[in-house]
């Protein structure tokens, strides 16, 4: 106790001294910590925009060669309804890779599409209510015409809310069928999982094609008021499903699921994870940027501390020698220092911590949609940077118990001295 409150006084004498290493550790631990919020806000937009577009947190899927349909999906539903617990939501769709024979028509300018989600808008609310709208909405009911654009896609076309497009596409049987489609929503996405998208009732896409209205090739399902889904579920739901339907391994890539060549009668459990193998190489990119960012600066709080603190406790050689003098035991004198050391990266820490929330705050505010193919890590045209408790404490626990670990090695030099040359020391 006696040590603590040394310390402290110490602190406050000798603040100017102290004010550089304060600095350090605050700007370091903001930057540390911003650019850990930053990352995992970016990322949870990513899987946000992925949620939406493959339907849930996972979606069951056969290997039937027909545009993997599946059968009597009504029963298969009512399956897994038995199967899921209560705040599953489950919905079918039907997933159209349109390739090269499909586009749109618009005052003399064509825009080709490559995928149309056939979905249920009143159904899956709970997924188009993430969706970032420039204008318009998703109130769209059965059987209608209507359908959602990209922004980039509306742009290109030149057509807005309201406007009345024509859908060019060949049915199932090869013939041409144009359809005149109105504009009900336009979204903000220029990436990989919304630029060349529509999303489209079911029923209408359905009976556009030539497909009967009980078709569907996926079944997705969703959990809104949870966060995250544990392997273990998985595994459970991969077992008993095991008892009444041929399903496939539950794997990491849905490649290897698609190419596995297996009998059409074969379902699998395709997790979100699976479907995003293909940008794993951007969130890999993201952690390994970051994470070099965040050592760097740890190395520059500790050597910047350690040797600084070094210098300002041999000055103190004097102060020391006094201390032994009057009796103070060595263990004692150690732990008065390295207080000073803990209460200076407390509040070094802290207000680190504060300047990154002040930080997040300013990007929160700033429209970043003007950068090209960005809109990924966007929601509603910003980034909304995310805390990240588990590594914002561990980041913190390293600054602080390495560094101390730096000092504690500097300090035990000092200590060590004789008394009476530490009193007749001139530093």
């Amino acid at each position: 106790m006696v040590e603590s409150v040394l310390a402290f006084r110490s602190l406050l004498f000798r603040k100017k001294q102290y004010a550089s290493l304060f600095f350090i550790c605050l700007f370091g631990t903001a930057v540390s910590l911003f650019s850990i919020f930053l990352s995992t806000g970016m990322i949870a937009s990513l899987s946000e925009k992925a949620l939406i577009y493959y339907g849930g947190e996972f979606v069951i899927m056969s290997s039937e060669i027909d545009e993997r349909v599946i059968p009597d999906v009504d029963s298969k539903v009512e399956l897994l309804k038995t199967l899921l617990p209560e705040d599953a939501v489950i919905t079918t769709r039907y997933d159209f890779g349109s390739g090269m024979n499909t586009c749109f028509y618009y005052e003399g300018e064509e825009v080709l599409q490559r995928v149309f989600k056939g979905v249920s808008f009143k159904e899956e609310s709970f997924l188009f209510d993430k969706l970032n709208f420039l204008k318009g909405n998703y109130d769209i009911p059965k059987g209608s015409n209507k359908i959602l654009i990209s922004e980039p896609i509306a742009k290109k076309l030149g057509a807005g809310i309201g406007d009345e497009i024509t859908l060019y596409m060949r049915n199932i049987n090869g013939y041409i069928n144009t359809l005149p489609v109105e504009i009900n929503g336009i979204f903000q996405d220029s990436s990989v999982f919304g630029m060349f998208t529509t999303y489209i009732d079911k029923e209408f896409l359905l009976k556009a094609y030539g497909r009967t209205s009980d078709f569907a090739n996926r079944i997705c399902v969703e959990f809104p008021k949870r966060k995250k889904i544990s392997d273990s579920f998985y595994k459970d739901l991969q077992s008993n499903l095991e008892k009444h339907l041929k399903m496939f391994p539950i794997v990491p890539d849905k490649n290897t699921f698609y190419f596995s060549g297996c009998s059409p009668d074969t379902y699998a459990i395709i997790p979100l994870k699976s479907n995003l193998n293909d940008i794993k190489i951007i969130k890999s990119a993201m952690t390994l940027v970051i994470s070099i960012i965040i050592l760097f600066l740890i190395i520059i709080i500790v050597a910047g501390i350690g040797s600084t603190y070094k210098v300002l406790v041999m000055k103190r050689i004097n102060e020391i020698g006094i201390y032994m003098a009057i009796g103070m035991k060595k263990n004692a004198i150690m732990k008065s220092l390295l207080y000073e050391t803990l209460f200076l990266l407390l509040s070094g820490c802290f207000s680190g911590f504060v300047l990154s929330l002040i930080l997040c705050g300013i990007v929160r505010i700033i429209k970043f949609n003007f950068i090209p193919a960005f809109s990924i890590f966007l929601s509603k045209g910003y980034i909304q940077p995310a805390i990240n408790l588990p590594i914002m404490f561990a980041i913190l626990v390293i600054i602080i118990s390495v560094t101390l670990i730096t000092v504690c090695n500097s300090v035990k030099k000092c200590v060590n001295i004789m008394p009476c040359k530490a009193i007749s020391s001139n530093e």
